[in-house]
């Protein structure tokens, strides 16, 4: 509804500015251009887009794209408003107007586009999955790279289930590497260490090997079926953009040079860590933020007589 009103409001500002552009440059106290052709065609561009966002209020999702450009055409036009605001360019009464007509939106727009993206993101309902089930019961099911069901691993020795973000995040980047580090130390009390990814089994197998982790096994779980069996949801705004995240993604992808890559999987899919023996959960760690960083030897250790 609010994408429909954001529609009716650009295709209203469009065709009035087309039609009274004279009017209201006198009334921002400015002189009347020479050739208004120009400022008409801002109108049309704002009409058509609001066409548009009529149209795709009936399925945003498939007009991603639109609100996404939308959303940074009201961007560089604040910027530009601004800047010629500063140099004098326009008056204060046009940069009232501007911020009465598109600035105001930007934030609503903003909004929508997060919960489309989101809605993009997301992956097909694993409906097969039941995570009331006991986890032995559906263990079975799955199968890292190597052929062994993760039942059966479980009960060969105890496994340390790594969930991973999408492998384009400064976090998952910077787990990966503190995996390889601790891998070792993990392997020696006994424990497997199993990775679980959302990229395709090609792509785990080569992040894995970017970070020396060729002897570790990994699941490939697209559409996040093991992610929902473990209970690890989407997350909410503040748990990916937060300020905490925000400056802790700084540190990691700057200051320590993990850096970002493509998006492979479900950016708003929390990560986190099980240990499972014989079928059965031990220990948990369930990310709070995806910032957070697990102490992965701490929880390799298995108190249970092997």
């Amino acid at each position: 509804m609010l994408l429909r009103f954001i529609g009716f409001a650009n295709v209203a500002w469009g065709l009035t500015f087309i039609l009274i552009s004279e009017g209201l440059f006198r009334w921002a106290q400015m002189e009347v251009p020479t050739v208004l052709l120009p400022w008409h065609m801002i109108g049309a561009i704002a009409m058509i887009f609001g066409v548009a966002y009529y149209l795709i209020s009936f399925n945003p999702v498939k007009g991603l794209l639109i609100l996404l450009l939308g959303f940074l055409m009201k961007l560089v036009e604040l910027i530009a408003v601004v800047a010629s605001w500063i140099a004098e360019v326009l008056t204060h009464q046009m940069v009232l107007y501007f911020a009465a007509k598109d600035f105001l939106w930007i934030g609503p727009l903003g909004v929508i586009l997060y919960y489309v993206f989101r809605e993009w993101q997301a992956p097909i309902d694993a409906k097969e999955i039941n995570p009331e089930q006991p986890i032995s019961q559906t263990l079975s099911r799955f199968s890292t790279n190597q052929g062994t069901d993760l039942s059966q691993l479980s009960y060969q020795q105890p496994v340390l289930l790594i969930f991973l973000r999408h492998f384009g995040c400064t976090f998952c980047r910077e787990a990966l590497h503190e995996i390889s580090e601790k891998y070792p130390q993990i392997e020696e009390k006994g424990v497997k260490t199993v990775l679980v990814h959302m990229g395709s089994p090609e792509q785990g197998q080569l992040y894995l090997k970017e970070n020396n982790l060729m002897g570790a096994e990994h699941i490939s779980d697209p559409e996040c079926q093991l992610y929902n069996l473990f209970r690890l949801r989407r997350a909410r705004f503040t748990q990916v953009f937060g300020l905490r995240v925000w400056l802790r993604g700084f540190r990691a992808g700057v200051l320590h040079g993990y850096g970002i890559g493509k998006l492979v999987g479900d950016g708003f899919r929390m990560p986190g860590v099980f240990l499972i023996y014989r079928g059965e959960l031990l220990k948990s760690y369930k990310h709070q933020f995806a910032s957070d960083r697990p102490d992965y030897v701490s929880l390799a250790n298995c108190e249970v007589s092997l």
